[in-house]
């Protein structure tokens, strides 16, 4: 099985780093997310799918039984259970999905730094930025378009582990372009933050306040 190739959902990558702790746990070892992710989809996805899909359909009626309420208040009438299903399908489905599978609703945050070092992220930088990440309870990881190598495929997007100083050394990236990171974990906040300020100047950070004060 090549995991590589396996296009990841944010709730996947969760459940499976959560899967990696517990590997890890278990063997005495750091277990690599590659092993992690292998041992998962052959051992538990199925399981850990249907259940999924057993939440996500309770909240999908919680939230169609609000709608049926809200607008059944409006009319003045009771609308149906038919007809209130109906609507938040058609009006509300997709963008609950689209909430529902985003990086934020499944714990990580996302922040696009813009390098501004004229050494770029080559040897040296890429060695303190590895050095840097691993200082925090968090799991960090790095998309760059285009790059060859990555541990792997979260949303049709190549991203590669941060703490790992062979990993960054294939990037050898230069003064600004523009990277996106994502970490999840007690000080993923904190981490972000750090390297946005050792990279250069972040841009577009997503939801980085809502997680003040958790590390």
């Amino acid at each position: 099985m090549n995991v590589k190739n396996i296009n990841l959902t944010p709730a996947e990558l969760q459940a499976i780093l959560d899967h990696k702790r517990s590997m890890s746990v278990v063997h005495g070892v750091e277990v690599s997310l590659e092993e992690a992710i292998e041992h998962f989809i052959e051992h538990y996805e199925a399981d850990w799918m249907r259940e999924k899909q057993r939440r996500d359909l309770a909240e999908q009626r919680h939230e169609i039984e609000k709608h049926k309420y809200l607008r059944s208040e409006k009319e003045g009438r009771d609308i149906g259970k038919a007809r209130a299903a109906e609507e938040w399908c058609a009006k509300y489905a997709h963008i609950w999905r689209v909430e529902h599978e985003s990086l934020e609703r499944n714990g990580f945050l996302m922040i696009d730094v813009v390098i501004r070092s004229a050494q770029g992220l080559h040897m040296q930088p890429a060695s303190t930025l590895a050095t840097l990440a691993q200082q925090y309870a968090c799991e960090v990881y790095m998309h760059r378009p285009g790059m060859d190598y990555f541990n792997f495929i979260l949303q049709g997007k190549k991203y590669l582990n941060v703490k790992s100083v062979l990993c960054l050394l294939t990037v050898k990236a230069e003064k600004g372009e523009l990277l996106e990171f994502i970490a999840t974990g007690m000080q993923a906040k904190t981490a972000l933050e750090s390297i946005a300020a050792y990279i250069g100047r972040g841009t577009g950070p997503q939801n980085i306040e809502a997680f003040a004060g958790v590390e």
